[in-house]
């Protein structure tokens, strides 16, 4: 038989619409989207087996497994988070929920149980977590290019085990599990060989060093789990194999205003990487909050990508890196003005690589890649990547995308470049160092 053809996202709001009819929206999305996070969990075996049958009962008693797997899932039983323990649903509707995801495969490419499609799946389900929130996914292919000119360059400064990075913006943690296999697996550069590092160690290091925050409450326990599902299936067992002790540091809270949530600390990070929401805020108090707390780019009809900006500096460590995939709208609009004119100045500002004509699904603003480090600037000169024309048509793989494509091989043939030029300081270094001691 053939293999079903995926859903399309109607199919996701049909699903929504049809279960709010006996739950609330917010049950409705957890009830949905518990469908898929229990499926995953029981299919990759990363929580005992649960008696029972599929069901609203099953799902329940499986969600309670989780979150008695790792402190870092005990949310998944608060009903303020998961909507399932607000109503149950009747057999009809998880009848529709196993239809849907019947359709969509939960693992990804090559087995792997990183949880990206589970992430897409929420923001295909949750209106609010796009519109109000600005959930947007950040595609591994975009990830991987913020990492590797962020938290690449970091780790072959500080090395695996003292590199901290933060995505304060993480959504579901598209960009965090990125980061996490990049520093996991990470072998310094030039240098002469390490100890071999054991699975487990690399996988107790990345969790360290892996920072995120988001206002969606659900995301971020989604973020946990998947963080905790790829360290169990490297470690070879269930997630209650994954020490208690190491931790899952994801936090949910409103990044621009909080002021007491630790991970939020300034000052504290190698790499700063994120897509930070682009939307303008609605709500006249809060936009007001986020104004007096950001007045050096706080202008007229701000985007929140501003502000953003400002907090990933404040984050960063001196000389950090902060790298983010941002709307370009800053550029062409009067709230711009003073970002570009008087905050930009005060950065190290060291790429600037035009994406608006790169097809990245989800992402109808124009955006561009901006990467800056956290002290003044060090030279005159800023590297760039501008942009010609747009995808002739919508590629099928947006990842080799005609526009996507060149944009990564100007980057990467710069950054090699870059590299080659640093070995060979430090090889004349090393040579300097050498005559030196044997004249001496």
């Amino acid at each position: 038989m053939p293999a079903p053809s995926a859903p399309s996202p109607r199919a996701y709001e049909r699903l929504v619409d049809d279960l709010s009819s006996e739950v609330g929206v917010h049950a409705a999305v957890s009830w949905a989207h518990a469908g898929a996070v229990v499926r995953h969990a029981t299919e990759h075996r990363l929580v005992a087996p649960v008696a029972g049958t599929p069901g609203p009962d099953h799902t329940r008693r499986v969600l309670a497994a989780l979150a008695a797997a790792h402190p870092a899932l005990e949310s998944l039983e608060d009903p303020q988070v998961a909507g399932v323990w607000e109503d149950s649903i009747s057999p009809a509707g998880w009848e529709r929920i196993t239809q849907l995801w019947n359709q969509v495969p939960l693992s990804d490419e090559g087995h792997r149980v990183d949880g990206y499609r589970l992430g897409d799946a929420y923001q295909a389900l949750s209106a609010d977590a796009r519109k109000a929130r600005a959930l947007c996914q950040t595609p591994v292919w975009v990830a991987d290019l913020l990492l590797a000119l962020s938290v690449e360059p970091a780790l072959d400064a500080v090395g695996p085990d003292q590199i901290r990075m933060i995505d304060p913006s993480c959504g579901t943690g598209h960009i965090l599990l990125a980061a996490f296999h990049r520093i996991r697996a990470h072998r310094p550069r030039g240098r002469s060989p390490h100890r071999a590092v054991t699975r487990q160690r690399g996988v107790e290091r990345a969790l360290q060093a892996v920072h995120g925050v988001d206002l969606d409450v659900y995301a971020a326990a989604l973020a946990r789990y998947r963080l905790l599902a790829t360290s169990a299936d490297l470690l070879g067992g269930p997630i209650s194999a994954v020490p208690a002790a190491w931790p899952v540091q994801v936090a949910a809270a409103d990044a621009l205003l909080s002021t007491d949530e630790p991970l939020l600390r300034p000052g504290r990070y190698h790499a700063v990487v994120g897509n930070p929401p682009y939307i303008t805020v609605r709500d006249a108090q809060l936009r007001e909050q986020v104004r007096r707390s950001y007045p050096e780019v706080c202008s007229g009809k701000y985007s929140l990508a501003l502000p953003f900006t400002v907090l990933m500096t404040r984050l960063a460590a001196p000389a950090g890196t902060v790298a983010q995939l941002t709307a370009n709208s800053f550029m062409k609009r009067e709230f711009g003005r003073k970002f570009i004119e008087q905050y930009l100045p005060q950065v190290d500002l060291t790429w600037v690589i035009d994406t608006s004509g790169a097809y990245i699904p989800g992402h109808g603003t124009p955006t561009v890649i901006m990467v800056h480090r956290a002290q003044p600037p060090q030279g005159d000169s800023v590297i760039t990547v501008r942009g010609n024309r747009g995808e002739p048509r919508v590629p099928q793989d947006p990842a080799q995308g005609l526009v996507w494509r060149a944009i990564e091989e100007a980057v990467h043939e710069r950054l090699d470049l870059e590299r080659l030029r640093k070995g060979m300081e430090a090889h004349r270094r090393e040579q300097q160092f050498t005559t030196t001691t044997e004249v001496a």
